[in-house]
């Protein structure tokens, strides 16, 4: 009996305790992080900048099928890359118009500067996902089409290194590690930087140059793709290297 009474007991006491360690770490986590609109629009930036990253993974294994040099895997690639392309759509889609976003406009935040970006963004991001959905992959995988999907490939990576390095500087900017904020939101700043650079050594570089000299202009319907998601993928680096903080009204 008296065993049973103390395992009440420990019980009691377990339940109390996680019941105040999770109150109490809620209430410290709102009191040094704000639960306002600012922070909530960056979580949703995160959301967005994800279902990027998942599309321009999805689009190399799109292309990587499309290269055809593995038969026995390349069904699986190209399924499982339109698999991800539509679902990094589907989370930018629900960021940009889902209950938490039609919240916040309830709550008059429609007009905020900070939500004026969000959507900016959103509308860049959804821009490029869509030209990555709709991309031909037809044609012989050699010379300049080879080229050319190189291209993306390198493009998609720039894209993928600056949503991750903006979700880096978001993440230092909440202020939850201050030992570790600072380095996080350097790392993030060069990431999107080195980023930008790549993006515009692949549009303007040698490779891309070589081929126009050859005669291989915008004419060509994947030349025209190719600058066409090299436009939009600048967009959306320099809207993210532009990104207000969380602190922002």
């Amino acid at each position: 009996m008296r065993n049973k009474v103390m395992v009440v007991v420990g019980l009691a006491v377990m339940a109390c305790f996680i019941g105040f360690s999770s109150d109490g770490y809620a209430a410290e986590t709102k009191h040094m992080h704000g639960d306002g609109a600012p922070m909530k629009m960056h979580h949703l930036h995160l959301l967005m900048t994800h279902g990027l990253g998942m599309a321009a993974e999805g689009s190399d294994m799109v292309m990587l099928a499309e290269m055809k040099m593995t038969p026995s895997v390349d069904t699986l690639s190209l399924d499982h890359g339109r698999h991800m392309i539509k679902s990094g759509k589907e989370v930018v889609e629900r960021a940009l118009n889902g209950p938490e976003m039609k919240g916040l406009h309830k709550a008059g935040h429609g007009d905020d500067p900070l939500m004026k970006y969000t959507h900016q963004l959103g509308e860049a991001i959804m821009n490029v996902v869509s030209i990555l959905e709709k991309m031909s992959m037809e044609g012989p995988m050699a010379g300049d089409m080879m080229t050319m999907h190189h291209m993306h490939i390198m493009v998609n990576h720039a894209l993928a290194m600056a949503a991750e390095g903006s979700g880096m500087a978001m993440l230092g900017q909440m202020g939850m590690a201050k030992d570790a904020d600072k380095f996080s939101i350097e790392h993030g700043t060069m990431m999107m930087k080195d980023a930008h650079a790549l993006l515009t050594e692949v549009m303007g570089g040698k490779a891309m140059t070589e081929m126009h000299e050859k005669g291989m202009k915008m004419d060509n319907a994947m030349m025209a793709e190719t600058h066409k998601l090299g436009e939009a993928a600048a967009k959306v680096i320099d809207l993210l290297e532009k990104m207000p903080s969380a602190g922002a009204k």
